[in-house]
């Protein structure tokens, strides 16, 4: 838990716990990475800076949400 920073961890659950809901709402697998983006283009706008490390660990989480679901017999 110590190697990462909390907020990265975030970012990365987040991305994946949403892209996980799609199993019950199809539109919902690229929710991880819309919200991602979103949030970026908010802290970018709101902020004036867009973090690289939050967002490629969102999309981490969601590429890895959408490999376990794919890889899933029932899911395919």
């Amino acid at each position: 838990m110590d190697t990462f920073r909390l907020d990265l961890q975030v970012h990365f659950f987040w991305g994946f716990s949403l892209t996980l809901t799609g199993i019950y709402w199809p539109p919902l697998f690229c929710a991880g990475i819309v919200v991602t983006v979103v949030k970026e283009a908010l802290d970018l706008w709101g902020k004036g800076h867009w973090s690289w490390g939050d967002f490629w660990w969102g999309v981490a989480g969601s590429l890895l949400a959408l490999l376990l679901i794919w890889s899933h017999p029932t899911c395919v």
